[in-house]
């Protein structure tokens, strides 16, 4: 047995999980702070994101993109839907769906980028150089292990 799979001792206090999703809600509250006069919440604004970047994109592209499940992705996606931001167009095949981004979406998204500039300076700044780059590595290995799980 290696040290990487030696037994781990549970318990609540060293919770991988929670300690992720600590972490994730502290930049979250300081993404949508900055990000709060678009009304945008951090999600919204990555999905709208992707959309601009890769649109026209179906649903399980997207979903693969952003590692979530379809209906986690349908759920965050309605109200970027609803208030016009994105839409759905006919792909080649009339069963198919893609998103687009809409003008108004465009507009939003090029309104509310320097916002998140600032949410991501102020993170940065907080975290420093080699933390921010450490995290970063991280985070990407830890997607790669995690993956075929």
């Amino acid at each position: 047995m290696t040290a990487d799979s030696a037994p781990v001792r549970l318990s609540p206090a060293e919770c991988t999980c929670f300690r992720v999703r600590s972490a994730a809600r502290r930049v979250t509250q300081i993404y949508s702070r900055h990000l709060a006069p678009t009304g945008l919440r951090i999600s919204q604004f990555s999905l709208l994101g992707y959309v601009i970047a890769r649109g026209p994109v179906s649903i399980t592209e997207l979903s693969d993109l952003v590692a979530t499940d379809r209906t986690t992705l349908t759920r965050n996606l309605r109200p970027l839907l609803a208030s016009g931001v994105i839409e759905r167009a006919a792909a080649g095949d009339k069963r198919r769906h893609e998103l687009v981004a809409t003008p108004a979406g465009r507009a939003l998204f090029k309104r509310a980028l320097p916002l998140w500039a600032e949410a991501e300076q102020e993170v940065r700044t907080a975290m420093g150089t080699k933390l921010t780059a450490d995290l970063h590595g991280a985070l990407d290995r830890s997607m790669e292990r995690l993956a075929p799980l």
